[in-house]
C-alpha cells in the first residue's frame, strides 16, 4: 500500500492540465525601403548593409502577451517559442541586376538601432547566414540557413519590436536596389493550469 501511494504522488505531476498552440510555418517579410522605392545604392561593396542611413531594420510584433518568454494570463502561466528555421532575401526588381557577387550574408539581431554588429562586445546574435561556397551562388533570391534562434528572448517587452541587421560580403547588385527580407518561424505556445 505505500508503494502505491509513492507512485502516484510519482505519477501525479504527469496529469496536469495544460493547453498548446503550435504553428511551425510562420513567414514574416519585412521590405528593406519601406516600398517600392529602390533605396539600396548599386555596385558598392558590402559590409554593413545600412538602410535609409540606419544600422537595422525594426520589426513590429505588436502587443501580444505570446510573444514574451513567460506570462501570465489569468491563472495559467503562459511559455512561448518563436524559433527561426530560415530566411531569405528576395531582390524586388530584376532590373537592379542580382546577387551572383554576394559571397556572404548573415542576419544578426543588434541590441540597439546604433549597433555594429561587425565590431567586437556588439552582443550580437547570429540568426541565419548564407556562405557562397558553402550554399552556391545567388541570383535573385539568397537562401540563408537559420540557427534555430528563439526571437522571443530578443523582442522588446516595452516596445514589442526587434532591431534586425544584415552584415555582407562581396558585392551588391549593380544597381540601386530593393529587397524583400523574410524569416520562417515556428510558434509554440504552451499555458499551464495550476
Amino acid at each position: 500500500m505505500r508503494n502505491l501511494k509513492a507512485i502516484s504522488l510519482l505519477l501525479l505531476p504527469l496529469f496536469g492540465c495544460f493547453a498548446q498552440i503550435e504553428n511551425p510555418d510562420i513567414t514574416l517579410t519585412h521590405n528593406l525601403c519601406g516600398g517600392s522605392t529602390n533605396c539600396m545604392p548599386g555596385a558598392l561593396p558590402l559590409g554593413l548593409v545600412q538602410i535609409s542611413g540606419q544600422n537595422t531594420f525594426t520589426l513590429n510584433f505588436g502587443d501580444q502577451p505570446l510573444l514574451q518568454p513567460s506570462s501570465s494570463v489569468g491563472p495559467a502561466t503562459l511559455n512561448t517559442s518563436l524559433i527561426v528555421g530560415g530566411a531569405g532575401v528576395q531582390l524586388q526588381n530584376s532590373a537592379s541586376g542580382d546577387f551572383n557577387s554576394v559571397t556572404k550574408l548573415s542576419l544578426l539581431v543588434a541590441p540597439t538601432s546604433t549597433t555594429d554588429c561587425s565590431a567586437n562586445g556588439s552582443n550580437c546574435t547570429l540568426v541565419a547566414d548564407y556562405d557562397q561556397p558553402r550554399d552556391g551562388v545567388a541570383d535573385q533570391t539568397i537562401v540563408l540557413r537559420g540557427y534555430g534562434v528563439d526571437l522571443i528572448k530578443y523582442i522588446s517587452t516595452t516596445s514589442h519590436s526587434l532591431q534586425l541587421q544584415l552584415q555582407a560580403a562581396g558585392q551588391g547588385p549593380g544597381s540601386a536596389w530593393n529587397a524583400d527580407v523574410s524569416m520562417d518561424m515556428a510558434l509554440k505556445a504552451r499555458a499551464n493550469f495550476p
